[in-house]
């Protein structure tokens, strides 16, 4: 349904150029983390309910230029977030997000982001999720090779780049109650790239109409195999995994019975301001977050989303 309307939407705008999905449509539950994206064909479809948290994560693309975003909600009769440990993770991620990105200014460091972002997860109690990374987002890219850890890990070690003027960047944050150690289940895998770095050339008739949809369709944007049209070249995607014309993106978990959060957004850097090209508002909660105490955190949260020097005043 999300793929759908985003097909449907895009259709009718910016015409002339190449346009479509950047992400498919993911709709992942409660422990379940990121990449669930099953075709209505798929047994054991889980059937949302009150109580449960629901991460939804996209992406489109305008003349191969992405935005993505990521939102959770919580699932209630009065769509409020409840005084629980579900809606204090919530309500952490969420300011992590909007504390975070106003540090996404030109001269600050990748590892300077880490701190925000590791510091708002402490002052709320909980922990930032292994391996999850905000990239630079570039023309046909949605995963540059510029990106910031949402904590530092000697696992996911990566180059302390600057922040520079005209970059465009999907800030991701993905908090846990539990310890953060993300795995995979036996959930099959529904969403895969094409890898640029392979040669292969498929030998199967299936996988050869396979590579051809993807080279037409998606291109080098991640695709759910539910949008592949010709289902007999589903059949060959056994062979292009095997020999790494596709990289798959793993359905994660958490541990179960710990409450996750994600929230993603596109922002631009331009001369003037940090734009916020995607992302919604949290969710009305119960419960009003407590302030922060932490020096760095205050200015952080303070800093204004203007790059532009504050005239003064006559």
């Amino acid at each position: 349904m999300g793929d759908a309307l985003i097909a449907t939407k895009v259709a009718t705008m910016f015409k002339g150029v190449d346009k479509g999905i950047a992400f498919p449509t993911s709709v992942s539950v409660n422990n379940c983390v990121a990449h669930n994206s099953p075709s209505v064909e798929d047994e054991n479809q889980q059937v949302i309910a009150n109580g449960d948290i629901v991460h939804i994560d996209l992406g489109i693309h305008v003349d191969g230029y992405p935005a993505v975003v990521a939102h959770t909600v919580f699932v209630s009769e009065d769509a409020t977030i409840p005084d629980t440990k579900e809606g204090n993770v919530i309500q952490a991620a969420y300011t992590a997000l909007q504390t975070a990105v106003r540090s996404l200014r030109p001269g600050t460091k990748m590892y300077e982001v880490t701190d925000v972002i590791e510091k708002v997860a402490a002052h709320f109690g909980v922990n930032c999720a292994d391996g999850v990374l905000s990239h630079q987002i570039k023309q046909y890219i949605v995963d540059g090779a510029r990106c910031i850890p949402c904590k530092k890990a000697p696992e996911y070690i990566v180059h302390d780049y600057s922040i520079e003027p005209a970059q465009v960047w999907s800030l991701d944050i993905v908090f846990t109650t539990g310890k953060g150690k993300l795995k995979e289940k036996d959930t099959r895998c529904s969403i895969f790239k094409q890898s640029l770095e392979s040669n292969y050339q498929p030998k199967m008739e299936s996988a050869r109409a396979l590579l051809q949809e993807v080279n037409t369709r998606f291109q080098v944007f991640p695709f759910a195999v539910r949008n592949v049209e010709n289902k007999k070249a589903r059949l060959g995607l056994s062979e292009m995994l095997k020999h790494g014309v596709v990289t798959p993106y793993p359905v994660l978990y958490e541990k179960e019975g710990e409450a996750v959060a994600h929230f993603k957004i596109t922002t631009l850097i331009t001369a003037k301001k940090i734009e916020r090209v995607t992302g919604l508002p949290l969710q009305k909660a119960t419960k009003a977050i407590a302030p922060f105490t932490d020096e760095a955190l205050l200015t952080a949260s303070k800093l204004p989303f203007s790059l532009e020097p504050k005239k003064e005043k006559k």
